[in-house]
């Protein structure tokens, strides 16, 4: 039987007027009756409507039956989930089976852990990767860095102006820069030389740029050159 036989069967067994069940559902009774004669069964969102005025669940109200023991424990979300489902046709039912498949295995995947952040000194002036830069310590910021090994053990950041240090660091760059009064020969640091601020790797009597196009800077007994720290790595 359909749902709207089953329907008027259980009016009829429990003595309800169908008007009373149309103002509860807030149709006209020209809708109940289209219902009954086309022997259309009623739209998916008054089915759990009609149960409750009839006082019957809705496997009941849709097979007829009561429950089998195998849904009895089932929630009402669960349910009302399985009333639906039963209203669809086979290709409507897969649509349905294949959607929950992809949302169980989305629940199966860990939550990834939030990031922790920490904050590090920013300067606003620029180290030059070129002909030098006056590096102004009073004009500074503090910016928010997720954490990671490198932001961790850097004391300062420092963006990059010039592209003698190309491939390298590039014009634009924010370096990471670990505070230290000197850096190895071979190794990259921030200087200070004559009061302009060079990021360069260390040659011993010179600093040296990777671009092969600009000219390694001299470093003369008179110059006073100051060693900021070591570059990390990039921002």
């Amino acid at each position: 039987m359909s749902i709207i036989d089953n329907m008027i069967n259980y009016l009829n067994e429990r003595k309800l007027r169908q008007v009373d069940l149309c103002e509860h559902l807030g149709i006209n009774t020209s809708t109940m009756t289209n219902w009954k004669i086309r022997k259309t069964d009623p739209p998916a969102r008054y089915i759990v409507p009609i149960c409750e005025f009839l006082n019957v669940t809705p496997e009941k109200l849709l097979t007829g039956k009561e429950k089998s023991p195998s849904t009895i424990n089932l929630t009402d979300d669960e349910q009302e989930l399985l009333t639906y489902y039963n209203m669809l046709n086979d290709i409507g039912k897969g649509i349905v089976i294949g959607r929950a498949e992809q949302l169980a295995e989305t629940a199966k995947k860990p939550l990834k852990e939030p990031k922790n952040n920490l904050f590090i000194e920013y300067y606003d002036l620029p180290v030059s990767a070129g002909t030098g830069i006056y590096l102004d310590h009073d004009a500074k910021n503090m910016i928010e860095v997720e954490e990671t090994p490198l932001t961790a053990e850097a004391n300062f950041a420092l963006r990059v102006a010039g592209d003698s240090m190309k491939p390298l660091y590039n014009d634009g760059d924010t370096i990471l820069i670990k505070s230290q009064p000197f850096v190895n020969d071979g190794e990259i640091g921030v200087f200070i030389v004559n009061g302009e601020g060079y990021v360069k790797k260390f040659g011993g009597n010179c600093l040296i740029s990777i671009n092969p196009e600009y000219k390694d800077i001299k470093l003369n007994d008179y110059d006073q050159i100051y060693c900021k720290g070591k570059v990390i790595g990039v921002l």
